[in-house]
């Protein structure tokens, strides 16, 4: 369950580094805002699966499930669609060891519908961000926070110009670096994680080489905290 979820968001994590490097490429690094704060989803949702190897199939399968749970509140479904979808979330509560299957069917079938997925063990974002990772996860996520909701100065952080008000591509060479530079660094933690947690960490020169690079490329750009330097982990 654990290897499925994080291949699964794995998969959509490089997707949408490679659609960032794509608008960046074409002019429009300011509207990546949503993108990053989306990647930093995912990397807390690598973080809360692997966070306790006992727990990982476990929330393996609540990452993988959930939506299913959220399925089973529509009220207009027939009774075939609500059957198929129950015997859907048997077959994966089966996969798991006896010891976890009670307490999935009672997350699935019994508890309330959480706001996210990893609720109850975590309930909001920002407790994650505090337990489980760096601060400098926490600077990249409070900064995009409110762009991603459509705010006026979120959207304005990646443009260079701010007061300058088109909808036309802009050639925003501070932006375009900080968005790539963002990107790449949530990518890096993500696959940091996996690595400890899959590999006992055999990866970890790479990762901290590839980090200094980073960091180097990073140097003299404004306002560059949080997206290139380095800060040990709390995990």
């Amino acid at each position: 369950m654990s290897g499925g979820a994080l291949y699964a968001l794995t998969a959509d994590l490089f997707g949408i580094h490679r659609a960032v490097l794509t608008l960046c490429e074409d002019g429009w690094a300011f509207v990546a805002v949503p993108l990053l704060r989306t990647m930093i989803d995912f990397l807390m949702s690598a973080a809360v699966i692997t966070e306790q190897k006992p727990e990982a199939e476990y929330r393996g399968f609540k990452y993988t499930h959930f939506f299913l749970k959220a399925q089973l509140k529509e009220t207009h479904l027939s009774a075939e669609a609500r059957a198929a979808l129950r015997s859907q979330l048997e077959n994966g509560i089966a996969q798991l060891r006896a010891g976890q299957r009670q307490k999935a069917r009672d997350f699935i079938f019994r508890e309330r519908l959480w706001s996210y997925w990893y609720c109850p063990e975590y309930r909001r974002p920002a407790e994650i961000l505090d337990k489980l990772l760096s601060q400098e996860i926490r600077f990249i996520y409070d900064t995009f926070s409110g762009g991603s909701h459509g705010g006026y100065l979120g959207l304005s952080v990646l443009k260079d110009e701010p007061d300058l008000k088109h909808p036309n591509q802009r050639a925003d060479t501070r932006s375009q670096n900080l968005v790539l530079a963002g990107s790449t660094r949530i990518l890096l933690e993500t696959m940091n994680i996996r690595d400890r947690f899959e590999n006992g960490g055999a990866n970890q020169r790479a990762y901290e080489d590839l980090l200094g690079q980073l960091v180097l490329a990073g140097e003299g750009w404004p306002m560059k905290a949080g997206f290139t330097g380095q800060e040990t982990k709390k995990r």
